[in-house]
């Protein structure tokens, strides 16, 4: 979706966007505001006609619908949730929600019994003859529910409908749209930028800029989509993890040690590797117990290192781990702002350790932003590695890239064992 193409003031508010949405998924586009989410919503509902590409609902492609298609569309296909209810506030509750109706030539007893079964289910048929005014922010939102279900549409567009809410009423909300999905089938696209509604998506897209630039799927819900080999061992892993907590979770840190500490080792080394680093996890080894196994030949049964090498993986275990500590510590209880400023101090220091370059207070100042938008999960590893990268000019650290890809990676390991 290009807005003034060619021009000096060209804006791509959808660039390159490309993703498949399967019948009764719950999908969540996540990102800060004007990063392309609401647009990319009302290009589905058939209110934006893409500058280039196609869109395919159901086969067809809207792209090329007539006027007469799109009325169609927007009737029998999609119904819409706003953030600002906009239920017209001359009528009262019952005759908003059957608006949709009064356009589809039904008799009036037909759309009444629907509108009253409606109301009835998400309890607000008590408020049906009151005006919006009289209503809650959540009851006027439940009304705007009612309102888009009325004509059984397959797709429910919810644009920031918790945006106006106290954390009550969007609970109510939030859950009556999983009541939608997971019983009627509708399938849900959700826009928000409060990621504490990312866990009732099967997937979710994240986007900034008009790109999208991640999807995450929810391991805790079963996929329409078909799985990739390593996303099905994902899963697996995962559902592994919450039935077998303490026995599986020191294999999986002892592998993300392991990976980032080297790839040129053989398939065997790194087994010994995994299952020394698992061992001391566990506390069945101590740092000495595992430098004796790295420095051990292979015939032997260690993993054959040289001793400076063995050394340094042990530094580096050291290190990590404690940077990994330091976090869980205080992530674990309510911390004011100021030991929130602490902690990524402290995190920027870790990760710098072994750098032999100058640093600005500018630059050292803008890891520690990094960091912290990374540890919100509001960027993912690429994001945080782009922004080390990134020229000074251009609001990064000016990082070479080798040594960005090192210290996304360092952080993405304390991440993953705090």
């Amino acid at each position: 979706m290009i807005y003034n193409a060619g021009r000096s003031n060209e804006n791509r508010a959808l660039d390159d966007v490309n993703l498949e949405i399967y019948p009764k998924e719950y999908i969540v586009l996540f990102g800060p505001s004007g990063c392309g989410k609401s647009t990319l919503l009302y290009v589905v509902l058939g209110l934006r006609k893409p500058s280039l590409g196609a869109l395919s609902i159901n086969s067809r492609d809207i792209s090329e619908f007539t006027e007469n298609d799109l009325v169609e569309h927007r009737r029998k296909t999609v119904g819409i949730i706003f953030q600002a209810y906009h239920l017209i506030p001359t009528l009262n509750i019952a005759q908003n929600v059957m608006l949709p109706k009064m356009f589809m030539n039904e008799a009036p007893t037909e759309r009444e019994l629907k509108m009253e079964m409606l109301l009835r289910r998400f309890d607000i048929w008590p408020q049906s003859k009151k005006f919006p005014s009289a209503l809650s922010g959540g009851q006027q939102q439940r009304a705007a529910i009612v309102r888009a279900l009325m004509n059984n549409p397959q797709i429910i567009l919810a644009d920031e409908p918790v945006g106006n809410l106290d954390s009550k009423s969007a609970e109510t909300v939030m859950e009556t749209l999983k009541d939608i999905n997971e019983k009627d089938g509708k399938t849900i696209i959700l826009v928000t930028h409060d990621q504490r509604y990312l866990h009732y998506a099967h997937r979710v897209y994240f986007m900034q800029d008009g790109k999208i630039v991640r999807e995450v799927i929810n391991p805790e819900k079963r996929q329409f989509r078909k799985m990739t080999e390593r996303e099905r061992v994902h899963e697996a892993l995962f559902r592994m993890a919450k039935m077998y907590p303490h026995a599986l979770v020191g294999e999986l840190k002892a592998k993300v040690l392991a990976d980032y500490l080297t790839r040129e080792l053989s398939e065997y080394q790194c087994e010994i590797l995994e299952k020394s680093i698992k061992d001391l996890l566990e506390n069945k080894i101590n740092f000495e117990q595992l430098y004796s196994i790295l420095d051990k030949p292979i015939e032997n049964g260690g993993v054959g290192l040289y001793k400076q090498t063995a050394q340094r993986f042990v530094d580096q275990i050291k290190e990590l781990l404690r940077g990994a500590e330091t976090l869980r510590v205080e992530l674990g209880k309510e911390i004011p702002v100021s030991q929130e400023l602490e902690l990524i101090m402290k995190l920027r220091r870790l990760l710098l350790e072994d750098y032999k370059g100058e640093l600005s207070y500018l630059r050292a100042q803008r890891i520690e932003e990094g960091i912290e938008q990374r540890i919100k999960g509001t960027w993912d590893r690429k994001l945080f590695q782009e922004h080390l990268d990134r020229p000074v000019k251009d609001g990064g650290v000016g990082l070479k890239r080798g040594t960005a890809r090192t210290l996304a990676k360092k952080l993405e390991v304390i991440l993953s064992q705090s």
